[in-house]
């Protein structure tokens, strides 16, 4: 692991300190009632896959998302993907077989998929970006950061076989992030660079969202959007099949769903998620669509007319009627994320918190 601290001042390191609460207020006015509408469907972004492929319901009863209209999305991919032997091994189960996973049926696309993010601030003239993804996508199971060389992303297109692909040159997790514990701080910054698989043409349909400011919040029954290549159906205790019999599979057209944010009493009466509850996450359901996110989707972007308020984080299983979702609030990191951008530095791979050092904000990584 490479940890790189920001020396600044002698003075003794102390917790950045957090914005005032600002959970949801059922009788306060919704603070994003003048945001900018989401982008036009303008960009020249294919969103039809070939003749014969799949275009199935995905995210979970989800609509293909309009070319333009989520310009920030990126794909966050594995570069070590299922083995060959793996591949072969799949191929000669027959179909009937439950643990069959269908590896030879999938694209390149699918079968690296990991996770989604959203762009946030981006300098295509130099080719590079920041984005924003879920802290649980780089982690094992045991809160142990990932290879620091394992992840990629794609982006610039709707239609994953028609998008390019950048480098991520840094990663930093939220220090205080358990995977293993209540799953708080659920969110990791990330740096991209282009290099020599990146279509620079491409990456002008690529767009930062539009941060929340301090203090902007939603409230109970405002319409949010949340948009995915993740798994198309909800399956149990890891089995290859959806609840419904069918083969689980990703997305390779970017969909969309529109959910509701309801209050946070509904995420503590659900078993799974009563511990992370907190006034760091949004409590979102499918109420009035029966449309959720799901596996797959995890780190991107839940917005409010193109203003990122959430980040996909945890729940308890997919598009389940009646039953909420946990998204990590964006406008309670402005601070984190911003300390990051300022003071992280090529090639880190860390869990880092903001402290200040002095006067001045800086990195306190774990070691």
């Amino acid at each position: 692991m490479i940890v790189r601290l920001l020396l600044a001042g002698l003075a003794l390191a102390q917790p950045l300190p957090d914005p005032a609460p600002v959970g949801p207020d059922p009788a306060g006015p919704s603070m994003l009632s003048d945001a900018p509408p989401e982008p036009a469907n303008t960009a020249p972004v294919a969103t039809t896959p070939p003749a014969g492929q799949d275009e199935g319901s995905r995210v979970v009863r989800g609509t293909a998302a309009a070319a333009g209209t989520a310009p920030w999305q990126i794909q966050l991919y594995m570069t070590t993907p299922v083995s060959p032997e793996r591949i072969k091994e799949d191929r000669e189960l027959p179909s009937s077989d439950l643990n069959k996973k269908f590896y030879a049926d999938m694209s390149r696309e699918e079968l690296t998929h990991l996770c989604g993010g959203v762009i946030i601030a981006a300098d295509w003239a130099r080719g590079s970006a920041w984005a924003l993804s879920a802290g649980h996508c780089f982690v094992d199971k045991n809160d142990v950061l990932r290879p620091a060389g394992s992840r990629r992303v794609r982006l610039g297109n709707n239609y994953l076989p028609e998008a390019t692909e950048l480098k991520v040159d840094r990663v930093i997790v939220h220090a205080d992030y358990r995977r293993a514990g209540d799953r708080r701080h659920d969110i990791a910054l990330i740096h991209l660079v282009a290099d020599d698989r990146t279509d620079r043409a491409k990456l002008a349909h690529a767009m930062p969202a539009t941060l929340p400011a301090p203090m902007q919040r939603v409230v109970p029954g405002d319409v949010l959007k949340v948009t995915g290549w993740g798994m198309t159906g909800e399956n149990e205790d890891g089995a290859s099949r959806d609840v419904d019999g069918k083969a689980l599979r990703g997305s390779p057209l970017l969909l969309e769903a529109r959910l509701d944010l309801v209050a946070a009493d509904r995420c503590r009466k659900v078993p799974n998620l009563m511990r992370t509850v907190w006034d760091g996450v949004l409590c979102v359901a499918g109420d009035t669509t029966g449309q959720d996110s799901c596996q797959g989707d995890s780190g991107g972007p839940l917005t409010r007319r193109g203003v990122l308020v959430g980040l996909v984080s945890v729940g308890l299983g997919c598009g389940r009627p009646g039953v909420p979702a946990l998204y990590t609030r964006v406008d309670r990191y402005l601070p984190w994320i911003s300390t990051m951008m300022a003071a992280s530095t090529p090639g880190m791979n860390a869990k880092c918190r903001a402290v200040i050092r002095g006067r001045r904000p800086a990195l306190d990584c774990l070691a």
